[in-house]
């Protein structure tokens, strides 16, 4: 590992979590770059245990979901809400240089009045809350899911089909993919968290980060709005492209082992010259690059680019997908097959530069693979996971003991049901069953 290598960057950092789903990437970020994550789960477990697909039974240790979205994390069961908690809490938050608190307002706002007791004495501790629409304005108890933080922030509107002829639609928007929005949210606070921490070490002070989920999502909106603003213009969402004022050259072209691929050339000699060298090699006749073709241009600009767009076609439909991609990327033309997500586990690329993460799952007697890393210092992942997401309550005790509560303490908040500590092989999913 190089010195440059961000694994470690904040090795030195407590970040305590607690809340929804809406947190969980953020919260992960940061455990990725070093940090230690402790989840604070209510006795009953996080509400993202919940979510599925699960990995066997409908059982809040077997979600998928939990899995991919707390690795590297530690799970401290334990009821906020009972007074006799708060001792506890008090030494734990104490040394929390990062406090994340997600969910719907009215949920943060509660959680918050109680954690912020018991951190008051933590003068640099950073708060960064993420909320569907922050913790103020005429929307803050507003009711939101990411499909309608999608819909609502305006990415939605400008993601789907091409309109008819006319410009109409006979065809809804359609939601890039799910989670996006608490992705977007997730990626403002990590980069907010890591400010303010930088702020600290400069001024020993700590502050409120207000992530609003609505907000970050309409950042992410294209040119949509400059559109707007400067040309007075709407956006046309367009099929497999993207929306622009007005509907540009379809992309989309079916390869010859029947896979979609997205193949067009800007207008650029260079890549016209690729698109012939192409055409030569595979052996389509053509009259690309010729004085008829330079003429036809003249005349009739559309038709010219109806009969380039044809060649497009029959060179694609001529090859499988695999080989166009590499004949194609070859002569520098940016084209490629359209995958879907699992397609990229044996993608070679991806392999060289270590972008899954391999991470042992005990209960299972085995290995799984998870997105790791989008980045590296040219040899390894900056973002390192290395452990699978926590039972619940799996590490209540260490925590607490780490805290400063003692043994006898611990055991008397377990025994009135204040904490919960997993019991060693409790609620393990047969290994049989995951794939």
């Amino acid at each position: 590992m190089s010195l440059g290598n961000l694994r470690g960057a904040l090795k030195d950092i407590t970040v305590v979590e607690a809340g929804d789903e809406m947190g969980d990437y953020a919260a992960m970020l940061l455990g990725g770059l070093g940090a230690t994550v402790i989840k604070l789960e209510p006795l009953a477990g996080s509400p993202s245990r919940a979510i599925g697909p699960f990995a066997t039974d409908r059982d809040p240790e077997q979600s998928l979901y939990f899995w991919r979205y707390n690795l590297n994390k530690q799970s401290i069961c334990i009821d906020l809400d009972n007074p006799a908690a708060a001792d506890a809490l008090t030494r734990l938050l104490g040394k929390a240089d990062v406090v994340l608190m997600a969910g719907e307002y009215q949920a943060v706002a509660r959680r918050r009045s109680i954690l912020q007791r018991c951190m008051s004495g933590n003068r640099g501790a950073i708060e960064c809350t993420i909320t569907p629409f922050g913790l103020d304005g005429p929307y803050r108890d507003f009711k939101a899911t990411d499909l309608t933080l999608m819909a609502l922030g305006g990415i939605m509107a400008v993601c789907g089909y091409d309109p008819n002829d006319d410009g109409h639609y006979d065809t809804p928007p359609i939601c890039p993919a799910m989670w996006h929005a608490y992705h977007i949210a997730g990626e403002y606070a990590a980069i907010a968290i890591n400010a303010a921490l930088n702020f600290r070490d400069l001024s020993g002070e700590g502050q409120l980060i207000d992530v609003s989920v609505h907000e970050a999502v309409n950042t992410c909106t294209e040119i949509a709005i400059p559109t707007y603003i400067y040309n007075g213009q709407t956006v046309l969402r367009q099929t497999a492209r993207h929306a622009m004022p007005a509907v540009t050259q379809m992309r989309l072209v079916t390869t010859r082992d029947n896979i979609l691929m997205l193949a067009s050339i800007s207008p650029f000699e260079r890549e016209e010259r690729a698109l012939i060298q192409l055409l030569d090699q595979v052996g389509i006749e053509h009259v690309l690059g010729k004085p008829e073709y330079k003429e036809l241009e003249k005349q009739d600009y559309r038709a010219a680019l109806t009969y380039r767009n044809d060649l497009i076609e029959q060179v694609v439909a001529s090859l499988p997908a695999e080989e166009l991609l590499q004949r194609a990327q070859a002569l520098g033309l940016a084209w490629s097959p359209i995958r879907r997500p699992e397609d990229n586990l044996a993608d070679p690329h991806f392999a060289a530069r270590g972008t899954f993460a391999s991470i042992e799952h005990p209960e299972l007697g085995r290995r799984l693979r998870y997105p790791g890393t989008v980045a590296t210092d040219g040899s390894e992942p900056h973002f390192h996971y290395h452990r699978r997401a926590p039972r619940l309550g799996e590490h209540t005790a260490q925590v607490l003991s780490g805290a400063g509560v003692a043994t006898a303490e611990i055991a008397a908040l377990a025994a009135a049901g204040v904490i919960r500590i997993a019991e060693e092989g409790e609620r393990r999913p047969s290994a049989s069953r995951v794939q």
